[in-house]
């Protein structure tokens, strides 16, 4: 095998893992195809591969990382680069995937930031600002033609009530820190 800083032990994959959301290990010929990359040792195509592989095996969807890898242009002039601090985990990500097959982030949004801040919070947080969220996303439906009225806050809320759930149903003990050599993602 070879340096990675993303590699753990038992040669876990830790950026393949964060994206499977379950432990990935890595074949030597994996890690060398990695590191040949344009991107190595991050989001790329090997490593969305890894998860995607893993994900199916499990019997889990595997939608989102074909999505992805779809979205993953390598060729691409600039290149797209995805970075594995975009996969951190938490209930604005969670809420973020469940948003994805519906309304994409725009140029004039302000999701990635919100998605962010409601990760910094955490869920209890998420809880305390449940109303900002829900003000977040209804501003989101208005500013894009989309209906803004008591039901879509209703469902609104609901959303991220339920992203809120999910997170904690993946991560008990709250998000692991980023590079936390110990955090294991079963």
């Amino acid at each position: 095998m070879i340096y990675c800083p993303h590699l753990g032990p038992n040669n876990q994959c830790r950026v393949a893992s964060r994206m499977a959301e379950c432990t990935v290990r890595a074949l030597a010929k994996a890690c060398a195809a990695c590191q040949e990359d344009g991107n190595p040792q991050a989001v790329n195509v090997v490593t969305i591969g890894m998860a995607l592989v893993q994900r199916k095996r499990l019997g889990k969807s595997t939608d989102e990382l074909k999505q992805l890898i779809r979205q993953y242009k390598a060729d691409a002039e600039p290149p797209i680069s995805f970075r594995i601090g975009d996969y951190r985990p938490g209930p604005g990500s969670e809420l973020k995937k469940m948003l994805a097959w519906f309304a994409q982030p725009s140029d004039s949004c302000n999701c990635e930031t919100r998605a962010d801040a409601m990760n910094d919070w955490g869920a209890q947080g998420c809880r305390e600002n449940l109303d900002t969220i829900v003000e977040w996303l209804m501003e989101e439906a208005q500013l894009r033609g989309l209906p803004h009225g008591r039901f879509t806050r209703i469902i609104a809320r609901s959303l991220v009530v339920t992203a809120i759930r999910r997170f904690e149903r993946k991560f008990p003990d709250g998000a692991p820190e980023p590079g936390d050599d110990d955090a294991e993602i079963d």
